[in-house]
């Protein structure tokens, strides 16, 4: 399945993306509250309460409440996560253009919940933020509470796999010794555009991913490089911090980031950068300044 949100920001709707069958129809929404109430949202509580076998059960339905796609805005695929987990350096190639030191062990940092966004909303500057980039990842969604997994059952406690664009201010990043300010920024986090399922990945660590601006590539990469990969990371992170459904672990970004170039490639406004996984979905949001 391919879960979505769909509708206005803070007031998006629970939904699944049904691809069209043949090239002449267009892509719809099922619309998850209105056959099922009770499904507020995609949160801690639906994926701790058998919330994708019940969506699941939607979809065999006859009496599906569709809505075309076309036209409407799609929200981050997760609502209101308790965390969002994310490695530093997780790629060989990254970590040697960043500072050339390969990590020995997992290096964590998070990332506000408040920076989310939508997977084509726009991305906003702060006021006199000229150093800003954009990293394409692969975030995995947990699906049930974690606590110290052992690396053989880690991806039974996986929900699945989206897209996540962490977007960073170097400038803070740097000048602070310490990486969540400059993580943290409104709209600093796209999300998205589709929750897939973990059914529908056979092997999470055989991915492309990439990133470019104004159609320029920057990043083009794949999964098989990760350092540390998915189960070690569940298992790495559970031993002292339970992970909760919902919690989002965003797997880090491979080489090729525009502040690592000669000369450095930083966002602008009036730029659109596009972020991919093989599999899971493609992100485009434009760049703005932001307005006092």
């Amino acid at each position: 399945m391919k879960l979505i949100r769909f509708g206005a920001a803070g007031n998006e709707r629970p939904g699944v993306w049904l691809e069209p069958a043949t090239p002449a129809e267009r892509p719809m929404l099922l619309d998850v509250r209105a056959m099922a109430f009770d499904i507020e949202d995609y949160n801690e509580h639906f994926f701790a309460h058998f919330g994708l076998e019940r969506v699941a059960n939607l979809l065999r339905e006859p009496g599906r409440k569709l809505v075309p796609a076309e036209g409407i805005r799609l929200g981050p695929p997760v609502a209101r996560p308790g965390k969002i987990i994310c490695l530093g350096k997780n790629y060989a190639a990254h970590a040697q253009e960043f500072d050339a030191k390969i990590p020995e062990s997992p290096i964590l940092f998070s990332k506000a919940g408040s920076a989310l966004s939508g997977p084509m909303d726009p991305i906003i500057l702060p006021k006199n933020v000229t150093r800003v980039d954009g990293e394409v990842e692969l975030a995995v969604v947990i699906g049930k509470t974690a606590h110290h997994v052992a690396e053989r059952d880690a991806f039974a406690y996986v929900a699945g796999y989206t897209v996540l664009n962490d977007v960073t201010d170097r400038e803070a990043q740097r000048a602070a010794g310490q990486w969540f300010r400059g993580k943290s920024p409104d709209t600093f986090c796209p999300l998205g555009p589709f929750l897939v399922t973990r059914d529908e990945i056979p092997d999470p660590h055989r991915l492309q991913l990439t990133s470019s601006i104004n159609g320029q590539v920057l990043q083009d990469g794949t999964t098989a490089d990760l350092i540390f990969n998915i189960p070690f990371l569940i298992a790495f992170i559970s031993a002292t911090i339970t992970l909760l459904p919902g919690d989002i672990l965003a797997t880090g970004t491979p080489a090729g980031i525009g502040s690592a170039r000669t000369p450095p490639v930083y966002l602008k406004p009036g730029d659109r950068i596009e972020c991919a996984v093989e599999g899971i979905g493609r992100q485009n949001n434009p760049v703005v300044k932001d307005i006092p």
